[in-house]
């Protein structure tokens, strides 16, 4: 099939939030937003597929009544909405087996970088983390604030709750220490480490990805892959890309996720993910 004949038969429209469908600091503008809008109306089902937890996704994003699945913690849960409601139900969960956690926990105690823990649909991390982000190398204070609650003992708090654990991230700003530290927990069997910005050491649950919560999803909606469109910029997003029909990475990305990708859209600051889908989907047309 054509590139063309693909595009005319999207049906769903996957993408991940940091660094692709948000403005690094205007975050959801208001054109990526009507784009989005406009494709729900013209009947695509639109999906937002981040590391982060449902907690820590943008107001302006869950506000779109349009948007019934989220798929969180990098793959980790499926949430559904149904329009017009503000609860929202977990139709799939992987979270970490209880071994795989403590495992983590004995590499991340031999080194002094701050954790969070996600857990049911709520992000935790170290106290003096929370207080200070950026003494740990974090971009934002306001973020890591606004969505992490502060835990004195994170490890404790980890063990109290071991069997509901979504994922864990290790805050990491020295890069040679951070390839130590990847190389000891991809040690570790049946878990998947990956890093959507430099900082950032994931794990979840082995076999977890965007890539796989994707699939499910689109097996329950009876939509095939050749019918997604899925946007990213992060190794997180790889998996994503590559079941999708069309899988497209931003121009601001990482340069082995736009190897892996189909097309190259402008970047996040330009809104690149919305011009591309009016490109793609509406053939270029900007009436919103």
């Amino acid at each position: 099939m054509t590139e063309r004949g693909k595009e005319q038969k999207i049906r769903m429209i996957a993408f991940d939030l940091d660094g692709t469908a948000l403005h690094r600091s205007k975050g959801l503008t208001e054109f990526t937003k009507r784009t989005l809008e406009k494709a729900a109306r013209s009947g695509k089902m639109i999906v937002a597929a981040s590391g982060r937890v449902w907690a820590a996704l943008p107001e302006k994003l869950t506000d779109m009544q349009e948007m019934e699945y989220f798929i969180t913690g990098n793959g980790s849960s499926i949430l559904y909405r149904k329009q017009g409601s503000q609860a929202v139900e977990r139709i799939y969960g992987k979270d970490m087996e209880p071994d795989k956690v403590e495992a983590m926990l004995a590499v991340a105690a031999d080194y002094p970088w701050p954790m969070e823990v996600f857990m049911d649909g709520a992000a935790y991390a170290r106290a003096d983390y929370v207080a200070h982000p950026t003494a740990f190398g974090a971009s934002s204070d306001i973020y890591v604030r606004t969505t992490r609650k502060p835990v004195a003992d994170i490890e404790d708090f980890v063990r109290r709750n071991i069997s509901h654990i979504e994922g864990l991230n290790l805050i990491v700003a020295d890069m040679e220490e951070k390839r130590v530290i990847r190389s000891r927990l991809e040690k570790i069997k049946d878990v998947y480490v990956t890093s959507s910005v430099p900082r950032y050491l994931e794990v979840s649950r082995g076999g977890v990805c965007k890539g796989t919560a994707l699939q499910y999803l689109a097996k329950r909606l009876d939509i095939s892959r050749d019918e997604i469109l899925a946007f990213g910029d992060g190794e997180n997003d790889i998996e994503m890309l590559q079941y999708a029909g069309i899988g497209v990475a931003m121009e601001n990305g990482e340069k082995k996720l736009q190897a892996a990708a189909d097309r190259i859209a402008p970047d996040c600051d330009e809104d690149g993910m919305a011009k591309t889908i009016q490109e793609l989907i509406f053939d270029g047309e900007n009436e919103l």
